[in-house]
């Protein structure tokens, strides 16, 4: 990769990391809330991702990407699986990139929608290791109340249809991005 190609990859990880946690700091007002602000952060991350992607040339750019969101993820408490999951989904999009050679709109769109997938590694160990998942420092940082009730909220069946679900968010978010560059962005000569 050369200078410009990571100078790209930091930039838009920063620019999609502040994207998510604006909308993620509303995370706290319920458990509920939890669920909402992870959708709509998946819609809000496809205006930087898509944008991203113009600058996209070879492989390998949204995987590091991916290492460097889902990295901060972990320093800021998430569960170790978000960075597999993060890396799987990454690859995978990697590929559908790669099939469209990088300029493909719609693989493009569904390529976000597969990246956006490292959503569901947040909430993953409620499925297989639930009591330390909601004993971490992370949900030690809540009250009682709040871990209660997300534990109540969060099923077998609410976490798999959430998992599902930012394939479809991630669609949204894609389509949107790839309308706001089209109708903004390429206009302003920043795609």
């Amino acid at each position: 990769m050369s200078p410009k190609d990571l100078i790209d990859i930091g930039v838009f990880s920063a620019l999609y990391i502040v994207t998510v946690g604006v909308f993620n700091l509303l995370e706290f007002i319920s458990p509920v809330m939890t669920l909402v602000t992870s959708a709509v952060s998946i819609v809000a991350a496809g205006v930087p991702f898509m944008l991203f992607l113009t600058r996209v040339r070879h492989a390998g750019m949204v995987t590091v990407l991916a290492v460097i969101v889902t990295g901060f993820m972990l320093l800021i408490g998430s569960p170790p699986v978000t960075l597999l999951v993060g890396v799987v989904a990454a690859l995978v999009a990697e590929v559908l990139l790669w099939a469209g050679r990088y300029r493909s709109r719609y693989l493009a769109v569904l390529g976000y929608a597969v990246f956006s997938t490292w959503f569901a590694g947040l909430f993953l160990p409620m499925l297989y290791a639930r009591e330390d998942f909601l004993s971490s420092p992370y949900m030690e940082a809540m009250d009682a109340d709040y871990v209660a009730r997300l534990d109540d909220l969060l099923s077998p069946a609410v976490l798999i249809a959430f998992d599902v679900s930012t394939l479809v968010f991630g669609l949204i978010g894609g389509a949107l991005g790839l309308r706001l560059l089209d109708k903004h962005f390429r206009r302003a000569g920043l795609a």
